[in-house]
C-alpha cells in the first residue's frame, strides 16, 4: 500500500506552489523570493533596486523570528540566543524587539498589510473572489505598489540607523 508521500507530483504543480530546484536540491522559495523572481520589487522608487527591497523584506523577516514573536506562550524566556548558553536573554530579547517594533513604525500603515501579509506572513496576496480580469490585474499593482512603496521606507530607515542585524 502506497502512502500519500510515494504519489507522483507534477512539476508545474511544484512550481506553482514556490518549489524551484537547484544545485544544492529542493527549495521552496518565500512569498518575498517568489515575487522577487515575478518581478513585482520593481515599482518602488528609482533610488532603490529590486535586491534592496529583497534585502530589507529578508531583514525584517529576520528581526520579527529572532524577536520570538511567532512563539506562542511564555517557553522564549528559556530558549538561547546567540548561542550564550545560560546568558541572561531577556536583554537580547529584549534589544532584538524594540529593532523590529522601530523597524515597522517606519512603515505608514497604508502600506503595512502588504509588507506583513508577504515579508512576516509569508503569504501571496488572494485575488480570485474579483471577477473580471482586469480588476485583478489592477488591484494586484496597486498591492504590489503598496509593498514596494513600504519596504522602500523600511530601506530608508535601515540605511539610517546603521544597525547591523
Amino acid at each position: 500500500m502506497k502512502s500519500e508521500y510515494e504519489e507522483y507530483v507534477d512539476k508545474t504543480i511544484c512550481e506553482s506552489k514556490g518549489f524551484v530546484r537547484t544545485p544544492k536540491g529542493i527549495y521552496k522559495l518565500t512569498a518575498l523570493e517568489r515575487v522577487y523572481s515575478k518581478g513585482r520589487l520593481r515599482y518602488g522608487d528609482k533610488r532603490f533596486s529590486e535586491d534592496d527591497r529583497l534585502r530589507a523584506g529578508n531583514r525584517l523577516n529576520h528581526e520579527y523570528e529572532a524577536a520570538h514573536f511567532n512563539v506562542v506562550g511564555i517557553s522564549w524566556k528559556n530558549s538561547k540566543i546567540d548561542s550564550r548558553g545560560g546568558a541572561d536573554t531577556s536583554s537580547n530579547l529584549t534589544d532584538l524587539r524594540s529593532r523590529y517594533l522601530t523597524a515597522i513604525r517606519h512603515i505608514p500603515r497604508e502600506f503595512w498589510p502588504a509588507v506583513r501579509r508577504i515579508c512576516i506572513e509569508n503569504l501571496l496576496p488572494d485575488f480570485d473572489n474579483i471577477d473580471s480580469a482586469r480588476r485583478r490585474y489592477e488591484n494586484m499593482y496597486l498591492w504590489y505598489c503598496d509593498l514596494c512603496r513600504g519596504l522602500d521606507r523600511l530601506i530608508e530607515y535601515y540605511t539610517q540607523s546603521k544597525i547591523q542585524p
